[in-house]
């Protein structure tokens, strides 16, 4: 699926490198994530998703092995509503981290438990 780790001024890619410059102001562990509508393609400027529908939904899991980061946010039927989701956000403290196009949509319905799982690989 399209995505992309962003990289504005305290967003995504920025929150790495001010970390590793000593700049603790904003944290940079994901702790959230949320769905929306958006069709726009990701991009580095991003700030927040396109449309959002459902956020603040809890991290489930995150595992590291060697340069993959995997994480997973399983979301129980009643915790989010029924629709059709286009695209994904993960959030370290309500900054964008990463924003993913979901494809195709997902359709969520009745009676339906949901696991979004996002995989990160660090290459050089």
């Amino acid at each position: 699926m399209p995505n992309k780790v962003v990289t504005s001024d305290g967003y995504g890619r920025n929150l790495l490198l001010r970390q590793l410059a000593g700049i603790t102001t904003f944290p940079i562990v994901i702790n959230t994530l949320a769905v929306g509508s958006g069709t726009t393609a990701p991009v580095d400027a991003n700030i927040a998703l396109q449309t959002p529908l459902v956020s603040n939904i809890p991290i489930t899991e995150m595992i590291v092995v060697n340069n993959v980061l995997t994480v997973k946010c399983f979301v129980v039927d009643a915790n989010l509503a029924n629709g059709t989701y286009a695209e994904l956000g993960l959030f370290c403290s309500l900054r964008l981290f990463a924003r993913i196009l979901i494809s195709p949509t997902y359709t969520k319905t009745t009676g339906e438990d949901t696991l979004f799982t996002y995989t990160s690989t660090f290459a050089g």
